[in-house]
């Protein structure tokens, strides 16, 4: 990262040919295209002078790179660009793009940061809602166990009633079977002298 972030100088001779001071050969616009599409910091100094080409080489390596597009820069954009002749290529594309491209950027911010507050109340929202649920939900069964608890309670409660009325009525029974005894044996006697 910190290469990317070191100034590469190239030198422009007068016979047009560009020597990379860094890499110690001599490069070609493309190359010098391919180090600012990788974010090369290059500045472009006359050999003899030193006066700074980087603005001017950077628009021949787009005059370039356009001739190459099929598709070309908007004619419109290129009338614009002849016609404020009095102004910089630097004040122009601040006035027609950086401008309208801030505006954009800060517009997108303000939507991503609506969204996102958006995004935070909802779950704020439904944390309390599943929150409320789950009380509701766990309430209920408290209502439901405390309704089973008490039942088997009652039950509990009333199983020595129970008991006793059990024992009362075994007890009933073995009075009635020993009362139809006696009958079920004359019967039976009666049936065996008949045959």
């Amino acid at each position: 990262m910190t290469e990317n972030k070191k100034i590469r100088v190239i030198k422009r001779y007068a016979n047009r040919k560009l020597y990379d001071t860094t890499e110690s050969r001599y490069v070609t616009l493309d190359e010098i295209a391919a180090l600012v599409k990788d974010g090369q910091d290059v500045h472009i100094l006359d050999n003899r002078t030193g006066d700074d080409l980087t603005e001017v080489t950077l628009a021949q390596i787009l005059f370039e790179e356009q001739k190459k597009q099929k598709t070309r820069m908007p004619l419109s954009l290129l009338k614009d660009l002849i016609s404020t002749s009095g102004e910089s290529i630097t004040e122009f594309l601040q006035r027609k793009v950086a401008h309208p491209v801030q505006t954009f950027k800060e517009e997108a911010e303000r939507r991503v940061d609506g969204i996102r507050k958006l995004g935070e109340s909802t779950v704020e929202d439904t944390a309390r809602q599943v929150k409320e649920f789950f009380t509701a939900t766990q309430h209920s069964l408290d209502e439901i166990q405390k309704k089973i608890d008490d039942r088997i309670q009652g039950v509990l409660s009333a199983m020595p009633a129970v008991r006793g009325q059990l024992a009362a009525l075994r007890q009933r029974i073995d009075e009635l079977e020993a009362r139809i005894k006696p009958t079920e044996e004359k019967a039976e006697k009666e049936e065996d002298t008949v045959d």
